[in-house]
């Protein structure tokens, strides 16, 4: 026997000698009825099988010792979970059928075993002999079949030993249904200095001429304005903005020195156009201004 199942055993051996109270009421109907099923009042009901579900549910059993009230329903769910057989062993749940059709549908009766000596099987059984719970020595002529709890707990255990390693292979932080997913590595870093070539291409100069003007234009130089071999005139004065034509005043020319009034001559057979000054110059050439 596990640990576990020799818990579970001297559990029950602490309840021999409990018998029912008035109107058949045992605790352990009662608690069935308030935690497992609401849809009646089991205080009252035959306990052999709720006496085991009370104690399995007191150490946290209920898994693979199953939580029953009715012994039919609890060898039928030993059967479906493949913990069903005929082979008596310690910590076994053994069923009865009174009338000796070895039946699951007929079964009447439930105990643990404690101890196998050749045919015969010691158990610890409740609602015996009057409603008590007893020790009993029996032969295996009424057994309709066994229930292993011990083979339920270990597919748990094996089941959740897989779920654990297959959770510790996944990376920190990684949701389920993410593994299958594909992980792209993390794009590098660029910077200024990842795009410029470690080394710029050179040709070998054919001459020492070469080689030095090479080595002048590798060279930055600071940017020089030509020199404007006109002598020094004066600046034009900015233009100012223009106004719209529609919301502001017209334009206004800039103001220049009147011309001193004509020598008195005979009128010209027609009129000639006034004089203007011509504008001054810039210092430099428009392609010569730094931009």
């Amino acid at each position: 026997m596990t640990p576990e199942t020799q818990k579970l055993i001297k559990l029950l051996e602490s309840h021999l000698g409990y018998s029912e109270g008035k109107g058949a009421y045992t605790k352990f109907g009662d608690w069935y009825g308030r935690t497992v099923e609401f849809d009646a009042d089991y205080s009252g009901a035959p306990w052999c099988d709720m006496f085991l579900s009370w104690a399995a549910h007191k150490l946290g059993y209920e898994e693979w010792v199953g939580q029953f009230a009715y012994t039919v329903a609890h060898a039928e769910w030993f059967k479906k979970n493949d913990a069903w057989g005929h082979k008596p062993k310690p910590g076994a749940l053994v069923f009865y059928d009174w009338g000796g059709s070895n039946d699951i549908d007929n079964i009447d009766h439930v105990g643990i075993v404690t101890k196998v000596v050749g045919d015969t099987i010691f158990t610890i059984e409740g609602n015996i002999d009057g409603g008590v719970a007893k020790r009993k020595e029996r032969d295996q002529s009424k057994v309709a079949g066994y229930g292993y709890p011990e083979k339920i707990k270990e597919r748990l255990e094996a089941a959740r030993l897989k779920e654990a390693e297959v959770e510790g292979s996944l990376p920190p932080d990684t949701e389920q249904g993410q593994a299958d997913r594909l992980q792209l590595p993390a794009p590098a870093e660029t910077t200024v200095t990842s795009l410029i070539p470690s080394r710029m291409p050179s040709a070998e100069p054919s001459s020492p001429t070469m080689a030095a003007g090479a080595e002048d234009a590798a060279t930055p130089k600071a940017a020089t304005v030509p020199k404007s071999t006109s002598p020094p005139r004066a600046r034009p004065r900015p233009a100012r903005p223009r106004p719209s034509p529609r919301t502001g005043p017209s334009p206004r020319r800039p103001s220049t020195p009147s011309p001193p009034p004509p020598t008195p001559r005979p009128p010209p057979a027609s009129p000639s156009p006034p004089s203007r000054t011509p504008r001054p110059r810039p210092l430099c050439p428009p392609s010569a201004l730094p931009r």
